[in-house]
């Protein structure tokens, strides 16, 4: 299994050096060290990371902005460094299953465990898109289906299951999928 991918910005570079020696230590591949707001977002647009680690202060915007643009352009997981006011503000600023805030100080323990729920929440979410869009498919073709064995029961005077016998034989002799059968169905027979 390839090692997750992060960046890291904070204005600090001794701080983001530490991040990158705990987490390069740990099986994290650190593809950056930024020191603005403005170089993650183009590191992470190129890279294309599953984590960034961004401090909430940062010399040319704050990174609750920074963690706007990349949550709301779906490019990764930000995990914002934050004393506790800024982590109140940024909890009541933003409701997202992509931002996670930790706060300062912390230990490698804590970084340690954070990055793992969170590559653990991602890939978990991404699984479940994953379902979520094979079940709107399935869902998609029952309907279609469900829709031409009845135009086969009303026009045909087909019983239930006959009718989708007819739909199932047609697909298998012809190769071609039940669900694109239903739609010749519906299309030429209505």
């Amino acid at each position: 299994m390839n090692h997750p991918e992060v960046v890291v910005a904070v204005k600090n570079v001794e701080l983001g050096n530490r991040i990158r020696h705990v987490l390069s230590n740990n099986c994290y591949d650190v593809l950056d060290l930024c020191v603005s707001g403005n170089e993650v977002i183009r590191r992470i647009r190129m890279f294309k990371p599953e984590v960034a680690i961004i401090n909430y202060e940062l010399p040319d915007i704050t990174g609750l902005e920074v963690a706007k643009i990349i949550i709301e352009d779906r490019l990764c997981t930000a995990i914002l460094l934050t004393n506790e006011t800024q982590k109140e503000y940024v909890e009541n600023t933003i409701n997202d299953v992509d931002l996670v805030c930790l706060n300062k100080p912390f230990n490698k323990t804590l970084l340690l465990h954070t990055m793992e729920l969170v590559i653990r929440s991602k890939r978990e979410i991404r699984k479940l898109e994953t379902e979520l869009i094979d079940l709107r498919k399935n869902l998609e073709s029952k309907k279609l289906i469900d829709q031409a064995k009845f135009v086969l029961m009303q026009k045909k005077g087909l019983s239930e299951p006959e009718a989708y016998r007819k739909i199932q034989k047609q697909s298998m002799d012809s190769g071609v999928p039940m669900k694109d059968i239903a739609k010749i169905i519906i299309d030429t027979i209505q």
